[in-house]
């Protein structure tokens, strides 16, 4: 099948937003449901991580209440409260750090993804402007026709793009006019989005 080079960059954009949308999505307004479910949960996973700890308390105990001395010669008597509270205090700012920085380099990996994407683009439709240049000569008209098509497909690729990995729903994210399109393109566009 042979597809027009606006069905091209449309089948394309298909294909990036399908990469998109193979993600976990997650809705903010049921936290629970997302904390708790098995797909990408977080409280599933959460609860692997104490169960050492409270195997270990659960062992000292039993070791306090079955074993003869083993509070006193196992030197937990002498720690005292101010040192616990030290060491869960260091902890916690340790965890809290190493998290706020993971999160930090996540969100600027993103950015910068975001911004390397928008450049991808940016080059690839300017490739196709230059490269169509020796044709203004012979077909003005069609090329014309070809370097506005494909700026305003790119625009509608970008934007979708932009829409698909908001948090929220902006609405209308800008465009460059859609209505510049010819009318099998825009019928292409409304079946697509079926």
């Amino acid at each position: 099948i042979v597809l027009p080079p606006a069905q091209k960059v449309l089948a394309f954009c298909q294909v990036v937003l399908w990469f998109a949308a193979s993600m976990i999505d997650y809705e903010e307004t049921r936290l629970l449901a997302v904390l708790f479910r098995w797909e990408g949960s977080v409280g599933l996973k959460s609860v692997f991580f104490p169960m050492f700890s409270a195997l270990l308390a659960a062992s000292i105990l039993i070791m306090k209440r079955h074993v003869d001395g083993f509070w006193e010669h196992s030197g937990i008597e002498a720690i005292s409260g101010s040192q616990t509270w030290q060491a869960t205090t260091a902890m916690l700012v340790i965890l809290m750090a190493f998290r706020t920085r993971q999160a930090l380099a996540r969100f600027w990996e993103g950015t910068s993804l975001l911004h390397q994407m928008r450049g991808e683009w940016f080059d690839s439709v300017s490739c196709c402007v230059t490269f169509s240049r020796a044709a203004l000569e012979t077909k003005p008209d069609d090329v014309w026709v070809f370097r506005h098509t494909i700026v305003r497909l790119m625009s509608l690729c970008h934007g979708s793009a932009l829409q698909e990995i908001a948090d929220a729903d902006f609405g209308h994210i800008p465009t460059v006019d859609v209505f510049g399109l010819d009318a099998v393109t825009l019928q292409y566009l409304r079946d697509c989005k079926k």
